[in-house]
């Protein structure tokens, strides 16, 4: 099968993410970031793209939820985090919710190894994502935390969170424009 490319990425990683969109499981989407993230962060930098798979949870709904992250380290400190999801899931306001708990969890845990000022993250859906900042001097995340209120229903992950795509030039060039502090924040601890 031929496939020729017109996005944002070159024709392999474009084909990557157009396979794994055929499937209804986040699996296929793991090679996919892996493939873009080991092209962003070439193998031969001080850049190590490290896969991290997390205890499964069990949601109220008695169904399995495997976290796999895609930690970007430099000196064994992250300094970039993807956390891919099942794209099936993203209409569903609570699994938008575990799914920024779990980023804000993953930016709680790993704070303290922090060498550079910024971690940036994006939770993905497939190819939708959302960008996450955490600000070390500040002690803030970006996007502020949506409390919910006790009386009413309250969507604390809004869909408009996860507007980007990878795929399409706008996403792609503010995916790139991230990896390119990071990159700058990164120089700065050679």
């Amino acid at each position: 099968m031929e496939l020729t490319s017109t996005g944002p990425w070159s024709d392999i990683i474009m084909r990557s993410f157009f396979v794994a969109s055929s499937s209804t499981s986040e699996k296929p989407f793991y090679g996919s970031w892996n493939r873009l993230l080991n092209t962003m962060f070439p193998v031969d930098t001080i850049f190590e793209v490290v896969p991290q798979c997390f205890p499964p949870t069990i949601s109220a709904h008695d169904s399995v939820d495997f976290v796999i992250l895609l930690l970007i380290s430099v000196d064994l400190s992250p300094v970039f985090i993807v956390e891919v999801k099942q794209p099936s899931e993203f209409t569903r306001n609570s699994k938008r919710q575990e799914a920024d708990s779990q980023m804000r969890q993953r930016f709680l845990d790993i704070a303290s190894e922090l060498l550079i000022p910024v971690l940036h993250g994006v939770s993905v859906y497939g190819t939708k994502m959302a960008f996450y900042k955490y600000n070390k001097g500040a002690n803030v995340i970006e996007p502020r935390r949506i409390t919910p209120n006790v009386e009413t229903l309250t969507d604390t992950a809004p869909r408009e969170w996860w507007c980007w795509d990878i795929l399409e030039v706008e996403g792609a060039a503010k995916f790139r424009q991230i990896i390119e502090d990071v990159k700058t924040m990164c120089s700065e601890l050679e």
